[in-house]
């Protein structure tokens, strides 16, 4: 229980020092080719900012736009030029916040996440700025340290972390339906996604950092977690007053009864 609280501990306090200062923190997803594609193609990319809550959004269609390509039409060469371009600016745009902290979902692998998106860059010829390893917050995997295993259902848990919560999913696209999306060229549909995505993860990141997170973790998830027997006897004073109180007025409502006994009372 000591080394579980230890690290539930711990993940909390790196969500909190990382939105300490909101306005130098960002959640960030992308989308892209699914995995079983042959080019890892990147479609579209999203951060936002905790502090003012604005979005930047870099994506293949406008780039393509720009350069007066149909995006159902294009071929392969004008998208590697858009995607380029797009990346190129995503970049300039990761110089351009240094020191910045980065929550992002399960973005920690080749296949999908900041080596994904880095390996993509150079293989188009471009300039790579990584983001360092100190300042990405692996959302994910914090959430399952500080709530539980339980915290939400595992086959879709943002998705489940959304609805426990009210907030609207109407654009999200998951798994393979979302593929099919990018394989058909509706880059719209896509980034429609990511940004309902990018908004789930900033309300998720936001209020876990306020402790106001619905989960549908159990009460011993909760007070085994970040040392959440403090915290939940704070947040309810009354009831522990009550947990406190309760053996006490046992013991003497059993001795009030001893003393009527002994002295005849009914």
């Amino acid at each position: 229980m000591k080394a579980i609280t230890s690290r539930s501990q711990s993940a909390f306090e790196a969500v909190s020092r990382a939105i300490s200062s909101p306005a130098h923190a960002f959640v960030l997803h992308y989308v892209g080719a699914s995995f079983g594609a042959a080019e890892r193609r990147i479609t579209a990319i999203a951060a936002r900012n905790l502090g003012s809550g604005v979005t930047s959004c870099f994506e293949i269609q406008s780039e393509l736009l720009r350069n007066g390509s149909d995006p159902y039409h294009a071929s392969n060469e004008e998208l590697d030029v858009a995607e380029r371009r797009m990346l190129d600016k995503f970049y300039a745009f990761v110089r351009e916040h240094k020191n910045h902290f980065w929550f992002h979902w399960n973005m920690r692998n080749s296949m999908f996440g900041f080596s994904a998106l880095e390996n993509r860059q150079r293989e188009l010829g471009g300039r790579v700025t990584a983001v360092p390893d100190q300042f990405r917050v692996d959302l994910a995997d914090r959430m399952i340290d500080i709530y539980g295993d339980s915290y939400a259902n595992p086959t879709n848990r943002l998705r489940s972390l959304a609805e426990v919560n009210g907030i609207n999913v109407s654009y999200l696209i998951d798994g393979p339906e979302q593929g099919l999306v990018l394989e058909s060229k509706d880059f719209a549909a896509g980034t429609r996604s990511l940004l309902n995505r990018i908004d789930v993860m900033y309300v998720v990141a936001t209020r876990v950092s306020q402790r106001t997170l619905k989960t549908k973790s159990t009460f011993l998830d909760r007070i085994s977690s970040a040392g959440g027997i403090v915290r939940w006897a704070k947040d309810h004073p009354t009831a522990l007053a009550f947990a406190i109180a309760a053996p006490v007025v046992t013991v003497l409502l059993g001795l009030l009864r001893l003393w009527g006994w002994f002295n005849g009372v009914p």
